[in-house]
């Protein structure tokens, strides 16, 4: 796919920074007295430094199959979380993405997903090298299951930006409740458990964060496919 050559360092730093940005929550939401989805920030700190991998050489971090065996059990993990609840479709959807975002990722890592040694168009094609021969720039794997993730991510990106209401106010018991929602993949059980230990840390930032992650994540998988 034809892109300015700076584009995935671009994407594979924001990367870095949302995986950092995790971190934080992580780190003090306690000590600022507010709740946080312990399992969705340390997801996104995983996905974020293995997403930079994928776009970019210099952000590569632990071996494919380290990668693709982290994520697979973490995405039955998630399976199994949404399977025991299947009966309550808000207490079941927070697992189900993330066991959804963990199987795309397994998908990355076998399929062949990663940064191009080429600039500009990468599909299939060919570089000189010198001696002593050619590199190759190959497609990923399955390509037809890559442009259907590709569509279950943009989906899911609209999906989580309809969640993004501006319509209540910070302060508001309303507010809270919706913005408790948010984070917790709209729980109302979860967020009635959560409403007594303190307020939520942000939660519109992590669906933003969300976003950002399946875009980029689709924009990999693109980019080897066409």
């Amino acid at each position: 796919m034809n892109a300015p050559s700076f584009l995935p360092a671009i994407l594979s730093t924001l990367m870095i920074l949302l995986a950092g940005y995790g971190a934080w929550r992580l780190a003090i939401a306690r000590a600022w007295g507010r709740t946080t989805d312990v399992e969705t920030d340390a997801l996104h700190l995983a996905v974020g430094v293995a997403a930079a991998g994928l776009l970019a050489s210099w952000a590569h971090t632990l071996p494919t199959g380290v990668w693709a065996a982290l994520f697979a059990a973490a995405g039955l993990y998630f399976a199994a979380r949404a399977a025991m609840v299947r009966s309550d479709r808000d207490l079941r959807s927070g697992p189900l993405g993330r066991a959804v975002v963990c199987a795309v990722l397994v998908y990355c890592f076998l399929a062949g997903v990663g940064p191009s040694t080429l600039n500009g168009s990468t599909a299939g094609q060919y570089t000189m090298a010198g001696m002593p021969g050619m590199i190759v720039d190959k497609t990923i794997s399955f390509p037809a299951l890559g442009l259907l993730t590709v569509a279950g991510l943009a989906f899911y990106a609209v999906a989580e930006l309809s969640r993004l209401s501006p319509e209540t106010e910070p302060g508001s018991t309303s507010g809270s409740a919706t913005a408790g929602a948010m984070e917790t993949g709209g729980a109302p059980a979860r967020l009635r458990v959560a409403a007594s230990a303190g307020d939520f840390l942000a939660p519109r930032s992590v669906q933003v964060c969300r976003v950002a992650l399946l875009v980029v994540l689709a924009y990999a998988i693109l980019s080897k496919v066409v």
